[in-house]
């Protein structure tokens, strides 16, 4: 009986361990404090400066950003992004802002691989107001 036990128990321990090794890592996901090939990084201030607030978004897509904050300030992340730096390691075209939650309302696109700031003409109406994030031409 005792050795069924133990064998019992190893057969558990890998079988727990297995599940933690196929369990997808934890860049995959948003705010995770990586600023990951597959994420963007969005930062809460122009110049993209990490240590005045950011926060990386990767998947899957995020409807809301209540109840998310910038690593480093803090900041409530909803209607405060300033700029990004969006990675090119996703299998996906790109990236895509919505400046309500779910969604929905004017939505600007951030092709993968590019790094910017709303503050041109075409971006500056974004800034500051963007609530919701998904990833686009995947």
């Amino acid at each position: 009986m005792k050795r069924s036990i133990a064998t019992i128990a190893s057969v558990a321990a890998a079988t727990v361990a297995a599940g933690i090794m196929l369990a997808p890592s934890a860049s995959a996901g948003s705010g995770d404090g990586t600023c990951s090939s597959s994420d963007i990084c969005v930062f809460n201030d122009h110049g993209h400066n990490k240590s005045k607030g950011y926060y990386d978004l990767g998947s899957p897509a995020l409807k809301n950003f209540h109840g998310r904050h910038y690593f480093n300030d803090g900041a409530y992340i909803g209607d405060s992004i300033s700029g990004w730096t969006a990675g090119s390691g996703t299998s996906c075209t790109g990236f895509k802002f919505f400046v309500n939650v779910d969604f929905k309302g004017a939505s600007i696109q951030i092709a993968k691989g590019t790094k910017g700031e709303f503050s041109s003409p075409f971006t500056g109406p974004y800034n500051d107001i963007i609530s919701s994030y998904s990833k686009y031409g995947c």
